[in-house]
């Protein structure tokens, strides 16, 4: 449940042609003869009161990466042409929610959106990202904190359980996907198509806490 791999195989092989002869440069295979490549996300979400994490609100595990997500990634690295990828959209926004669905790689849309601010479901990501080192050389950092007014538009509690990372281009735009472009407003909401996404236990935040999240995606 907490846990996708994207496993993508690689049969291939590199001849190199040298004047002594031929080298075949061979990968390193499985047993199944596939070469593996994993793409996981680890969240981590806490509230904070002035400063300091709430007792108990912690939450933290692996997300599912959605099957949108494996598109974006085929088309963001092939070229459509001589100077053009076929995806130039980024990972721009966060969304979450107070429903929850099954962790799934068809997952089409947070189950239970709500906005984040008036009329708007789709927040910022933190720009620039962060790239650390640990536990891979090869992650990168996304983060979102929402004020004590964000989420939380009137007095109460709002019981966040799910969330969803979403590129900055649009499907319905033409050219599709052009940075930038994505409908960030709550009536659009359902039409949303995370490229991850994560349930865990409702988080309480009341217009007198912070929402904190980081979101790691690691290759």
């Amino acid at each position: 449940m907490f846990k996708d791999i994207v496993r993508v195989a690689d049969q291939g092989f590199v001849r190199l042609r040298t004047k002594a002869g031929e080298l075949i440069a061979g990968r390193d295979f499985l047993d199944d003869g596939k070469s593996v490549v994993e793409v996981k996300g680890w969240v981590n979400i806490c509230l904070r009161e002035r400063g300091k994490i709430v007792p108990g609100s912690r939450r933290d595990g692996h997300n599912i990466w959605t099957n949108t997500g494996r598109e974006y990634l085929a088309l963001l690295m092939s070229l459509a042409d001589s100077s053009n990828t076929f995806r130039k959209d980024a990972m721009g926004y966060i969304g979450v929610g107070i429903g929850a669905t099954l962790e799934d790689v068809n997952v089409l849309s947070l189950n239970n959106p709500v906005a984040f601010a008036p009329s708007v479901f789709l927040a910022a990501l933190d720009i620039p990202p962060t790239f650390p080192l640990t536990p891979t050389r090869t992650t990168v950092r996304y983060k979102r904190t929402f004020t004590e007014d964000e989420i939380t538009l009137a007095p109460g509690t709002v019981n966040i359980s799910e969330m969803g990372l979403f590129t900055n281009g649009s499907p319905t735009n033409i050219p599709a996907y052009a940075f930038g472009t994505r409908d960030v407003t709550y009536a659009s909401r359902l039409a949303q198509s995370p490229v991850a996404y994560k349930t865990f236990e409702p988080v309480p935040k009341t217009n007198a806490l912070q929402l904190e999240i980081t979101w790691e995606i690691r290759f």
